[in-house]
């Protein structure tokens, strides 16, 4: 987990200065910083990093080239950036082959590069982690965090958009499309078909982001995502520990012990008071950089559970984050089966997996980065999803009233041997099982305030803080 930075501008701008102001702001991601600049075509291109960690390698430097990364790389031999940073800086200065082949990395990632003559910043294909940029001044500055740009002045902030190559420049980004999901035709198969590819396509995928005999933690509310997340990862031969969070009357905190022991797990759970959850929601406004009620109500329990995760020794945590986009986990789902039909319900699938990125990764990254936690989730695997978008929507969702959905993905819990009990769960959101949702309210409504207002009133007093409260 790391903090990346970068400007592009004029000569006589003073970089540095403004740069460590922009880590200064960003000092949750990591206090041990280092960075490195390179003057051309009448620019001074700046690029910083901070770490938690001192032995994370995510800056490389040399005369031609400055790269500094926040992520993983699962394809390569080691998950941390140095195998991805030594194999960039070794193309040639001038190529954009070796960038456009970085895009298309497989991993969680966000990256900025000056090279050559000419800065570019990418993020990977999903937009596991975040990555914006900010205009004025004569400079363009890029950062993992919102609110860095906001502390050197820079208010109309956007995203790098995800699978995208970006060229810096003191006035401006341009933007080139390398790798994205399209939109596919779904395939004749049957569900014995689908699932039998799409357990296979699991396992690969927990492959990909652990390693046997790794030690992770999985976020565990013993529904069918999580427990077949960590049923898989266990199959493989990594250490598995459940971690729960929830309020003292949370729903899920009453049945996870029982389902992490059918599944031979073992548990940590904990209980936060209700007293501390307003401390907690300012902090997670603070890091998600948004009063948005779904988003804080899932990031509260995802920080709660990082804290627990981290307690524990853990530098990484399974979720089962992009499930319900992929196969229909959500009642909306089935809503817009009825009123509009199959080919709504298929576009709509596939906005959701797009849209992931704004929706859901960067909020999770953003909880989760000051307890130094990496979230990994095999649903986003790149050709997981791929195959996934193909599967017939009936196996995903049969009708407007499916109250059980996600159908192909239960069938592939049956053939891995999860306990029906989890198998045919109901889908409950993180934000009702763990109570954090209804615990907002009943906060709000003590001030006589909607949950929104609550929100808005709290984002306003937190944002400008120059550290985390």
């Amino acid at each position: 987990m790391s903090a990346i930075v970068g400007i592009t501008a004029n000569k006589n701008a003073n970089v540095e200065v403004l740069l460590e102001e922009m880590l200064d702001s960003l000092k949750h991601r990591g206090t041990i910083r280092e960075n490195g600049m390179l003057t051309t075509n009448g620019c001074n291109s700046i690029l910083g990093c901070a770490t938690h960690n001192q032995h994370s390698p995510i800056l490389g430097r040399s005369q031609t080239t400055t790269v500094v990364v926040d992520g993983s790389f699962f394809e390569h031999s080691e998950f941390g950036a140095a195998e991805f940073v030594r194999n960039l800086m070794a193309g040639s200065s001038s190529s954009l082959n070796a960038l456009r082949q970085a895009v298309s990395e497989i991993g969680g990632f966000a990256c900025i590069v000056n090279k050559g003559k000419q800065a570019y910043a990418f993020r990977d294909i999903n937009g596991l982690k975040p990555l914006y940029y900010g205009l004025g001044y004569g400079l363009t500055a890029v950062a993992s965090e919102r609110k860095a740009l906001w502390r050197i002045g820079l208010k109309q902030v956007r995203r790098i958009p995800p699978g995208y190559l970006c060229s810096l420049s003191k006035t401006g980004v341009r933007k080139t499309r390398v790798v994205w999901f399209r939109r596919s035709k779904e395939k004749s198969m049957t569900i014995d078909e689908a699932s039998s590819k799409l357990e296979q396509m699991l396992v690969r995928s927990i492959q990909r982001i652990t390693r046997k005999g790794d030690k992770v933690a999985v976020a565990f509310s013993g529904g069918l995502d999580s427990a077949l997340t960590a049923a898989l990862a266990k199959k493989e031969g990594v250490k598995v520990e459940a971690v729960s969070v929830g309020l003292p009357d949370s729903t899920e905190l009453s049945t996870v012990e029982n389902y992490a022991k059918q599944l031979d797990l073992p548990i940590t759970m904990e209980t936060f008071s209700l007293d501390s959850l307003e401390q907690y929601v300012r902090r997670v406004l603070w890091l998600i950089e948004e009063a948005n009620l779904m988003k804080v109500s899932v990031a509260v329990p995802l920080h709660w559970a990082a804290i627990v995760a981290a307690r524990r020794g853990y530098r990484v945590m399974l979720c089962g984050q992009g499930s319900d986009e992929l196969y229909g986990g959500y009642t909306k789902y089935a809503r817009t089966l009825g009123t509009e039909g199959r080919r709504a319900l298929a576009s709509q699938l596939y906005r959701s997996v797009v849209e992931s990125s704004q929706v859901n990764y960067e909020r999770d990254d953003q909880a989760c980065a000051p307890l130094d936690v990496e979230l990994r989730t095999p649903f986003s695997d790149p050709d997981l999803i791929r195959f996934s978008l193909t599967v017939p929507s009936e196996f995903k969702v049969k009708d407007q009233d499916d109250v059980t959905r996600k159908w192909v993905l239960r069938e592939v819990a049956k053939r891995v041997g999860l306990p029906d009990e989890i198998t045919w769960r109901r889908k409950k959101a993180i934000q009702h099982g763990t109570g954090v949702e209804n615990a907002l309210r009943r906060l709000a409504k003590r001030q006589s305030l909607t949950v929104e207002q609550y929100l808005s009133k709290m984002f306003e007093e937190v944002i400008n803080l120059t550290s985390m409260p």
